[in-house]
């Protein structure tokens, strides 16, 4: 079972030159590639630029931000299609999008965490004590045995298997750090929502009056049937 999306960014989607160790018969000792042996160096190299930037954040603080500025719209305006199919993509190809990483330096808000919210994830799976310990490497820890869906991921993912009877309805909760200007009013955008589900967010609108202040918020998804996902956002107030 799977309770979160397993591709967070897209990156390196053509060929990228690099160094090749050893001649192995080559005319140069370049060569290029893409894939993920490229993307990689590339989303680390952006992390290492954003803590320089903001040495004081966190590692999911600095994945938040790649996440919440990436961009899923290829340059012709329509979402990014997949390389073997040729079809539009998902965000179970793609994530959240491609990087962006002048964008992902002034994110506006983060989705922070530290090791107590992992471990309430891994709490929530229903690990015996012994699996605990090897993946938290402790002897001790406490539970608050919250809701597996309530982990400050950037991302939401609704579980769904043939045991589920439609409609169904979840409830995702989430706190956000601002991290923009010291003043700043964000109200949701929700697109793309396919027919048969529905999203609501309340609430709609987070004032904030100092810099890393935090605010929650809980995400209502019903559905009629399984989806590939769709698209939310919190968009700054001019």
């Amino acid at each position: 079972m799977v309770w979160l999306l397993l591709v967070d960014v897209l990156a390196a989607t053509v060929p990228i030159p690099f160094i090749q160790v050893g001649n192995y018969g080559l005319v140069t000792d370049y060569k290029l590639d893409s894939g993920t042996s490229m993307a990689t160096p590339i989303v680390a190299g952006v992390g290492a630029l954003l803590k320089a930037v903001h040495p004081e954040w966190s590692p999911a603080a600095v994945r938040s931000a790649m996440m919440t500025t990436a961009y899923a719209m290829d340059n012709t305006g329509t979402i990014m299609k997949s390389q073997l199919t040729g079809l539009s993509g998902t965000p179970l190809e793609f994530g959240a999008g491609h990087i962006n990483p002048n964008k992902a330096m002034d994110p506006g808000l983060i989705y922070d965490m530290g090791l107590q919210d992992y471990i309430e994830f891994v709490c929530g799976l229903g690990y015996t004590k012994e699996q605990m310990s090897v993946l938290i490497r402790r002897t001790q820890w406490s539970c608050n045995h919250k809701s597996i869906n309530d982990l400050n991921y950037p991302s939401i993912t609704a579980v769904l298997t043939s045991k589920t009877r439609y409609p169904v309805t979840m409830n995702f909760s989430r706190v956000v750090t601002n991290v923009g200007n010291d003043t700043a009013v964000y109200r949701v955008h929700l697109e793309n929502i396919p027919t048969g589900m529905r999203i609501s967010v309340k609430p709609r609108t987070l004032t904030f009056t100092r810099k890393y202040q935090n605010r929650s918020f809980v995400v209502s998804i019903e559905l009629d049937r399984d989806f590939p996902g769709s698209n939310l956002w919190f968009s700054e107030m001019d």
